[in-house]
């Protein structure tokens, strides 16, 4: 038989954990969060007494303070009804807004201190 001048071969280390791309959720414990499974990031606390002075300042786009999409479409719905209706809409539409940004920053405050 021939000899041979090579080393021996090195261990192969064992394969990583599996990293999951969000739509599999196994039930390895060795699984970890890979691009599609992050973890939630914890909530940013909002001020009741804040959000609403930015109502009463800025009417509908001071619900931006507790929820952007939140603000975004109370704003476009005041503007869509100041277009069709006047400006009669704002009396409805101001104190309403400052009503939901009340609510909606209690209820992550809430969610805040839960955490």
């Amino acid at each position: 038989m021939a000899e041979t001048f090579g080393s021996t071969p090195e261990a192969v280390p064992p394969h990583p954990p599996l990293i999951s791309g969000g739509w599999y959720h196994g039930m390895s414990l060795d699984e970890v969060l890979g691009p599609g499974r992050c973890p939630p990031q914890p909530t940013a606390d909002r001020s009741v007494g804040t959000a609403l002075w930015l109502t009463l300042a800025f009417g509908p786009a001071g619900l931006g303070y507790v929820s952007r999409a939140g603000g975004l479409v109370c704003s476009a719905l005041t503007v869509l009804a100041v277009v069709l209706l006047g400006f009669a809409a704002l009396l409805i539409a101001w104190p309403l807004s400052m009503v939901c940004g009340g609510i909606l920053a209690s209820g992550v405050h809430a969610e805040y201190r839960r955490q």
